[in-house]
């Protein structure tokens, strides 16, 4: 599987969008745009074809990225 440091893709993406979930309940929601740019950009090197695919207008949606990458790992 793929590995973000010690975490697996699956954990990465499950604890990014915890911290976006904590900020909506604070009142400080991170748009779609946003998270789609944070998340990819919590990527190293390895991932730097799949990010410069991904910036390519027009930009996916944060699930679709998910999917995406998930789709990598299977």
């Amino acid at each position: 599987s793929l590995k973000k440091g010690s975490q697996t893709l699956a954990e990465h993406i499950s604890a990014f969008k915890c911290t976006c979930d904590e900020l909506t309940a604070i009142r400080r929601p991170v748009n779609d745009k946003s998270m789609v740019f944070s998340l990819l950009n919590g990527f190293g090197p390895s991932y730097d074809a799949f990010i410069t695919f991904m910036m390519n207008p027009p930009i996916p949606s944060y699930k679709q990225v998910v999917a995406l990458l998930q789709s990598h790992e299977t």
